[in-house]
């Protein structure tokens, strides 16, 4: 057994001094263990090491678990490294792209910590952490559903008495007219030179970011005046062809003649929007990585609250207000059931403005009068109501 206290240089002073606190170092199991007794008190300490010794030999020996001994006291970060390794044999990139995302925030908080030390008063202490970042509510829970996964087990298994943070189930929304006009507008005053036809592809097409970002030129026929879409996140959306507006493909005509004038005659299978910096375009044989710094860019220099994603929930509402069936939609916009369509669907204010006011105008050239007889209980308080 070893306690003590460590030494440190004191920052005004410059003298090495022994901290108040005692500490305790062993070997178990082929791996080390340094840990804070959190006492001034050396007898406190050595007891705390012997706890500590004993709480890790339970664990070791199981106590009726299925995991080799070896696996219950692997480290967090162990965990993590073996789960990312193996994950990204049976799942798909952009799955792969979140558990790679999710697990640094991990391992810098729990990465040091043994399986035992998983308690729910570490994870609790964790969401903490996590929140004083400024992480969401979705996306710490997403971070312990990797943990789970890369421990081998599930949330609820590990940790039944603690209930997943609550988070923000607000699905979206479409932008009015004006704000649409704005994000547009600006874009194509930005420096990124992908920026307005990337965003004016989503506000048109309904694609999903990533739908757009990685549409290659063998996609956009311009005879046939439509966008055929590659991979999507369903089965449903793969394949979906979607009409460009006159407008549109004038837009990704004026993008492919710029294109076109930087990297020579176009190939089919080269990317609309390649990769490149703001100002140059790199590789047209990779797509470009994340337009994320450019659209903030334009969403803050517009004014407009919005996320990248509620172009797709305005172009699926002005083909509600058009009136276009719910099967056409269907088919835009790449989903299977009715129920996600209408989450996606938001009639605007003034949409419904004018439908009262259409439904009035047939009623009054259907004979009913712009004035209706007088209203109440008496003669004293007879209202007149008047269209």
């Amino acid at each position: 057994m070893a306690v003590y206290r460590p030494k440190y240089r004191d920052p005004e002073t410059g003298d090495l001094v022994s901290s108040a606190i005692w500490w305790y170092e062993f070997n178990f199991a082929g791996r080390r263990v340094r840990e804070s007794s959190k006492s001034t008190r050396k007898t406190i300490a050595t007891q705390a090491e012997e706890n500590r010794r004993k709480e890790l030999q339970r664990a070791y020996a199981g106590q009726g678990a299925a995991e080799p001994p070896a696996q219950r006291i692997r480290t967090v970060k162990n965990a993590l490294a073996a789960y990312q390794k193996t994950y990204p044999i049976n799942h798909r990139p952009k799955s792969v792209a979140v558990v790679k995302e999710r697990a640094p925030h991990i391992e810098k908080h729990l990465g040091s910590l043994l399986m035992p030390d998983l308690t729910e008063d570490r994870i609790k202490a964790y969401m903490a952490a996590r929140k004083l970042e400024k992480a969401s509510n979705r996306t710490i829970n997403m971070e312990l559903s990797v943990l789970a996964r890369a421990v081998g087990s599930k949330f609820q298994i590990l940790w039944p008495k603690l209930k997943h943070l609550e988070e923000n189930h607000d699905v979206g929304r479409a932008l009015e007219p004006a704000e649409e006009k704005a994000i547009l507008d600006t874009a194509s005053k930005n420096r990124s030179r992908l920026i307005y036809p990337f965003l004016y592809t989503l506000a048109w097409t309904g694609m999903r970011s990533d739908e757009a970002r990685t549409l290659r030129w063998s996609q956009v026929n311009f005879e046939a005046v439509e966008i055929v879409v590659g991979k999507a996140k369903t089965e449903a959306g793969k394949g979906r062809r979607i009409p460009m507006s006159a407008n549109l493909k004038a837009v990704l005509s004026q993008h492919a003649s710029w294109c076109a004038t930087k990297l020579g005659p176009l190939h089919l299978d080269w990317f609309v929007f390649p990769l490149s910096n703001r100002l140059a375009l790199k590789d047209p044989t990779q797509p470009v990585t994340s337009m994320k710094t450019a659209w903030e860019s334009v969403r803050d220099a517009a004014n407009v609250k919005c996320r990248l994603h509620d172009l797709r929930h305005s172009f699926c509402t002005k083909l509600a207000e058009a009136g276009v069936p719910e099967s056409t939609m269907l088919d835009m916009m790449g989903h299977v059931s009715t129920a996600m369509l209408r989450r996606y669907s938001h009639i605007r204010a003034q949409a419904r403005r004018d439908a009262i006011d259409a439904l009035e105008a047939r009623q009054v050239s259907n004979g009913v009068p712009k004035e209706i007889p007088m209203v109440g209980d008496s003669a004293n308080d007879k209202v007149a109501v008047t269209h």
